[in-house]
């Protein structure tokens, strides 16, 4: 790399007026996923209300296992009860529930044979698009690369075809997967998640003040653009 990925992260200048949501992430998020299919959507129709008012939308790291293996020998049900205390009974009744909600969003989501990884590859590669302006394409890439098709998240072949089907050159992906010079932003933004008291994905926080915990729904979701717009809208 010729330069630093934070030096290099057009996402650390300043924001334009409007409305900025972070979102924090992780690859092997489910709810990630499906809420960034609710965000999209919520957002789109804001624009058309407010054509005015920009929304920029900026993805951040955020790794829910970072000391799990490369590759996990489990199955979704095992990591949930593992890394997440989730008991195989509920874990039994929420993934076909997580399924069925996807399915609503207009993703295809399959837990049945997912190959279970350690994000951190993936998330070198986001960061990478992110610098080079394209991080939304390439995490929808890596988000249906993963749950709809069950590729492997870990391996930096797979990462560098997924992230040139977003618009990155592959040799610079592959590259990028293996380098831990990004692992500057990633950690950075893990910390900053930390001092904000975040503790699980998703985690949206509008204009650095308003925060949405967790899942949420469309409505939801433009209802908060609504408050943040009434807010932060200049008096008559």
């Amino acid at each position: 790399m010729t330069a630093s990925p934070l030096d290099s992260d057009p996402r650390s200048a300043g924001a334009a007026p409007g409305i900025t949501a972070d979102v924090w992430f992780d690859t092997r998020c489910p709810w990630c996923f499906i809420g960034k299919r609710r965000f999209e959507r919520a957002v789109a129709g804001f624009r058309a209300d407010h054509p005015g008012v920009p929304v920029t939308v900026r993805h951040r790291s955020f790794e829910l296992a970072p000391g799990i293996a490369d590759r996990y020998s489990g199955t979704e049900g095992d990591y949930l009860r593992q890394y997440e205390g989730v008991p195989d009974d509920h874990s039994a009744r929420m993934l076909p529930e997580l399924e069925r909600f996807a399915a609503e969003a207009g993703i295809e989501m399959r837990f049945d044979g997912l190959p279970l990884v350690n994000t951190r590859r993936a998330h070198r590669v986001f960061q990478l698009g992110a610098a080079r302006g394209i991080g939304e394409e390439v995490l929808d890439r890596l988000f249906v690369g993963y749950f709809a098709e069950h590729r492997d998240l870990a391996d930096p072949d797979t990462l560098g075809a997924l992230a040139a089907e977003a618009g990155l050159d592959a040799a610079d992906a592959r590259a990028a997967a293996e380098d831990p010079e990004w692992d500057a932003v990633i950690d950075l933004e893990q910390r900053r998640a930390g001092m904000l008291g975040i503790q699980g994905t998703p985690y949206y926080l509008l204009n650095a003040r308003f925060a949405i915990p967790g899942a949420t729904g469309e409505p939801e979701f433009r209802l908060a653009l609504e408050t943040v717009l009434a807010k932060i809208a200049p008096g008559p």
